[in-house]
């Protein structure tokens, strides 16, 4: 496989598409995770705090977020706290 440069935004908006896309897989085959939303939503609200991606992609991941957080309102145990979005900014690139 290909080595490829990329930001740290890169890699975090990468991320979320594969999360989307594994959850997408899990639901059409009748299953729901849940930790999988959760992860989602906190790469999508950690997109949309970045200065370092453009307006659109800030805008639209803040709108995405926000619908993820809004699936989950029933599941609060889930919700993206303090501490899972702390482990998800300051993971490393390697």
């Amino acid at each position: 496989m290909e080595k490829h440069e990329a930001t740290r935004s890169d890699l975090l908006l990468s991320a979320a598409l594969y999360l989307v896309s594994r959850y997408a897989t899990a639901a059409s085959q009748g299953h729901v995770c849940r930790r999988l939303a959760v992860s989602i939503q906190c790469h999508l609200e950690i997109l949309a705090e970045r200065a370092d991606v453009s307006a659109l992609v800030r805008d639209t991941c803040a709108l995405l977020a926000e619908e993820w957080r809004r699936s989950l309102v029933q599941e609060e145990q889930f919700a993206c706290g303090p501490a899972l979005l702390a482990l998800v900014r300051r993971a490393k690139l390697r």
